[in-house]
């Protein structure tokens, strides 16, 4: 009976592994807590190869706390991180830095480098202390800065760019890292709506699986192919755009009165939200988004027919 046990238990670990290797990542039960707080309670999902996951959720979430457990900045108390098979607490700092590249908000300044010095620091996990810049080094920095329309910017001093040629730069700098694995902290932040769309479609060019934060639902909804919404340290809902981005749940975690659409292009849900409509002060409180979203849809029908009569 034992010898049985075992065998089902053995089955059941190459199985898993089996799907981890066929996985990019895999996270599993993660759980952090800092000053006798839980941060993040039993977080787990998993990421295609080649595939883009948004994690989406209100200030405070955890969503960067989250990324810095699988960028290593912090130690989970509990739980696994796998890369396509392995546990990424096995890696040495330099084999991590092979594998994974990473994009921050906030990033130190570079004083005078140039754009083509910066992106060249991704090359730093492939060389040893002692060896020089070679004829390939210098192709594979010039063919990340074009694949990120930065040809023409190689030699202007980095921080003289404009914010969406920055983080096309760092994002060239993490091509040349040549990783398995690109995590960003909100890549789309502070920028206008044309470089947002222009930063989001470069992740989803350059064919590596990325993880990134992103605050606009809108936005994540269409770039992204899977979601995972996180409320409170805890997984929400994790999936497609389609799947996660429902009104009701909106509606629940947000504290906001909307309404989704499928958009005309992508098909994934395009969201509309109704000013002057709060959800309750108690965000559990299922009748009374049902009677805003009546009211919110009640004024958008009766402007849509005021519209029409015009025309």
């Amino acid at each position: 009976m034992s010898g049985d046990k075992n065998s089902g238990d053995k089955e059941h670990r190459d199985e898993m592994h089996s799907v981890n290797k066929a996985c990019a990542l895999a996270v599993s039960d993660l759980r952090w807590h800092a000053d006798d707080r839980a941060i993040l309670s039993d977080i787990s999902f998993s990421l295609a190869k080649g595939e883009m996951l948004g994690i989406i959720g209100p200030n405070g979430a955890g969503k960067s706390s989250l990324l810095r457990c699988l960028y290593r900045y912090i130690k989970p108390d509990n739980g696994t991180i796998s890369l396509f098979g392995q546990n990424t607490s096995h890696f040495s700092a330099k084999e991590f830095a092979r594998q994974v590249a990473v994009v921050l908000q906030d990033t130190p300044h570079h004083f005078e480098l140039t754009t083509e010095q910066l992106v060249a620091i991704g090359l730093t996990p492939h060389k040893g202390p002692f060896d020089l810049t070679t004829s390939a080094d210098r192709r594979l920095v010039a063919d990340a800065l074009e694949k990120v329309g930065l040809t023409h910017k190689a030699g202007q001093v980095y921080e003289h760019l404009s914010g969406g040629e920055k983080q096309r730069a760092l994002i060239a700098r993490a091509i040349v890292q040549q990783p398995k694995l690109l995590i960003l902290d909100e890549p789309t932040n502070h920028l206008d709506i044309r470089y947002q769309i222009q930063v989001m479609e470069l992740l989803r060019e350059i064919g590596i699986s990325v993880i990134t934060s992103i605050h606009d639902l809108n936005l994540a909804s269409a770039m992204c192919d899977q979601l995972l919404l996180l409320d409170d340290g805890r997984s929400v809902a994790h999936g497609t755009p389609k799947s996660v981005l429902t009104e009701a749940r909106i509606s629940e975690v947000f504290g906001v009165c909307c309404s989704t659409q499928p958009h005309p292009q992508h098909g994934n849900p395009q969201i509309s939200y109704f000013y002057g409509y709060s959800h309750g002060d108690n965000a559990n409180d299922k009748n009374a988004h049902d009677e805003n979203m009546s009211a919110g849809m009640s004024h958008w029908n009766s402007t849509e027919r005021h519209k029409q009569d015009e025309d």
